[in-house]
């Protein structure tokens, strides 16, 4: 990014003053405990979660064959070496779920500052170190209260774009928290399944051939989430957004894709990452039917029939009769 002058991370806001009150981050709907900070993403919010999203972490990791697209470790390493008269490095970790990339970063940068902010309190499975802390708030609306500029050398943002509305002012804010020479990659993928030569999958109907589960409850988050977030649509040209900001905001863009496969099957097209990653995605989405059930009770199934999607998901992952991909976009800007 673009030189400007650096601030301490010290004087980063604390999450007492500035982030949403732990009672006003929880509430039911269809019965179950989602977040209640935003309407736009409604996964379920308790103790098998957070061991999903250790899961989903995981999956990543091993797909990626580590914490973020091996093309940009030397920008990043670069954002985060300690300088004298400089801060201390700092990262941004938007959407931490878990927590369980922050701790992991805290492991391979011990001299940086790392900070997750999710809609909901973390709960980690390990203790964070001393140099990681977890903040509550909505990235949709609470970063320009919760965040000073040029706060950050690096940050993140993964799976959590289905909960951002005003993508303009998110962008906006991302470039005012950067410092110079700062890294920020954003990972997310369209709600779509693709097939062996990477092109983008129909939905096919039940006893049609390659009907697929995975690809049908995908159409029924879509549902749900186009009438929740009328601004869904970006999220599939994100760096079209960024790059839109204005020209001189980056030095460079760069957009990685990875494919992993939705379970584990044969094909020439899988290296051995993603194919860990597809073993680790399988054991996922039989976790995501419980996930998601708040919104697929807010789509046109019936109780009865979300349950017939859950079981159809879960057989499907165990035995793979469609060869399928989730794609996973990752726009990084320098």
């Amino acid at each position: 990014m673009a030189a400007r002058s650096a601030l301490d991370v010290k004087d980063l806001p604390s999450t007492d003053n500035n982030s949403p009150r732990s009672a006003a981050v929880l509430r039911e709907l269809h019965g179950l405990p989602v977040n209640g900070l935003s309407d736009s993403y409604i996964f379920k919010v308790d103790a098998e979660e957070f061991s999903r999203l250790d899961l989903h972490h995981s999956m990543f990791t091993a797909a990626l064959d580590g914490l973020f697209p091996p093309p940009a470790t030397e920008a990043i390493q670069e954002a985060l070496r300690v300088r004298n008269g400089y801060p201390q490095p700092a990262v941004l970790d938007i959407g931490t779920g878990s927590g369980a990339w922050c701790i992991d970063m805290t492991k391979a940068f011990p001299d940086a500052a790392v900070v997750g902010m999710d809609l909901v309190p973390v709960k980690s499975s390990s203790v964070p170190p001393a140099n990681c802390r977890f903040d509550v708030g909505n990235a949709d609306t609470d970063l320009a209260k919760m965040y000073k500029a040029e706060s950050f050398n690096f940050i993140h943002a993964r799976s959590m774009t289905q909960g951002v509305k005003d993508f303009p002012s998110f962008f906006k804010n991302i470039q005012r928290m950067l410092r110079p020479g700062g890294v920020f990659i954003i990972m997310d993928g369209p709600l779509t399944t693709f097939d062996e030569d990477r092109q983008p999958m129909e939905c096919k109907e039940e006893g049609q051939p390659g009907f697929s589960w995975f690809r049908k409850t995908f159409y029924h988050m879509r549902e749900v989430l186009v009438t929740r977030n009328p601004n869904m649509e970006l999220m599939y040209r994100l760096t079209d957004c960024v790059r839109d900001m204005c020209d001189d905001v980056w030095e460079k863009v760069e957009t990685f894709y990875l494919y992993i496969p939705v379970g584990n099957f044969d094909s020439p097209t899988i290296s051995p990452s993603e194919r860990l990653g597809g073993i680790l995605l399988a054991e996922n989405l039989s976790r995501v039917p419980d996930s998601i059930r708040p919104m697929l009770l807010s789509s046109s199934l019936t109780p009865e029939g979300v349950d017939r999607l859950a079981a159809g998901l879960r057989a499907e992952v165990k035995e793979p009769k469609v060869k399928q991909f989730f794609q996973v976009r990752l726009p990084t800007h320098y």
